[in-house]
């Protein structure tokens, strides 16, 4: 039984799985953050029991949850192994696994055990104060055990910590998620991205007439962009092909604009409406 968590980094993932954790469950919970202004907020209210800026003793936790961006979290867990008990969890919450999965032997101890994590959630927002108690609920969060971690260690991961925040547990491979993720979120983020920057190059005086589709599809363009480099980065190859394959599809209507091809021009419209209705968001 889980009795007793530390979470490493304090934002938004950080901040919201602390509240998710002190709502939900009996779990007592060490916050980790170099923002004192963070743990103070913390503290004073009543989210986690403990707060500390540095690691400088043994953390007694049965799980650690490292929330740093992706291109810190093997350094973030090579710092904190040293200070780790036997049998202690280590999981991320990072929004790419292989780069993690392919490095993570190098940092790992023996009698540590490592399970992937990645919370199907979030926000254009960041740090502490947007975190959100149900941030989590009704949410796919993706599980990727490490080769030795013992499955009945990863079930009780998910069932004293995941089930439990209101969140739906999905048990994946690392490349498999890279692929999903990449499609559903990695891409989407970047087009949002390019959209923006298209507007404002194609006609700057433009925007200030936008309304809520220009509104919903560039909102997550306020997103940070330290965490965005990182994720583009560690699933590069993938992100590029997806592209690729977007620009394809993009030629293929230009085309059809280009032929004065109705038909074609309405089933892609009814295609995408179709498959949107279908999809439970």
């Amino acid at each position: 039984m889980i009795k007793k968590v530390s979470i490493i980094g304090l934002g938004l993932i950080g901040g919201s799985l602390a509240k998710a954790i002190k709502e939900y469950t009996n779990i007592k919970i060490i916050g980790v953050d170099i923002d004192e202004n963070y743990i103070h907020e913390a503290i004073r209210e009543g989210i986690i029991d403990k707060g500390i800026k540095n690691i400088q003793s043994t953390l007694d936790a049965d799980v650690v949850f490292i929330c740093s961006p992706v291109g810190e979290i093997i350094n973030c867990i090579k710092n904190v192994i040293p200070y780790l008990k036997d049998g202690c969890i280590i999981t991320d919450v990072g929004s790419t696994k292989k780069s993690i999965m392919d490095m993570i032997d190098k940092v790992l101890t023996q009698n540590t055990y490592f399970i992937g994590g990645h919370p199907m959630t979030g926000s254009e927002k960041s740090g502490f104060y947007a975190s959100d108690v149900n941030l989590f609920k009704d949410n796919s969060y993706f599980i990727v055990p490490h080769k030795n971690t013992p499955t009945e260690i990863v079930n009780m991961f998910i069932d004293d910590i995941i089930k439990k925040i209101g969140a739906k547990p999905v048990i994946i491979d690392d490349v498999l998620h890279d692929k999903i993720t990449g499609i559903i979120s990695h891409v989407p983020h970047i087009l949002s991205a390019t959209l923006t920057n298209f507007a404002y190059k194609e006609d700057l005086h433009a925007i200030k007439f936008a309304a809520g589709g220009f509104k919903d599809t560039t909102r997550i363009s306020m997103s940070q962009t330290e965490m965005w480099k990182d994720i583009v980065i560690s699933n590069k190859d993938i992100i590029r092909e997806l592209l690729v394959n977007y620009e394809k599809m993009l030629n293929e209507f230009i085309s059809f604009i280009d032929s004065n091809d109705i038909q074609s021009i309405c089933r892609f419209f009814d295609t995408a409406r179709e498959i949107r209705k279908s999809i439970s968001l």
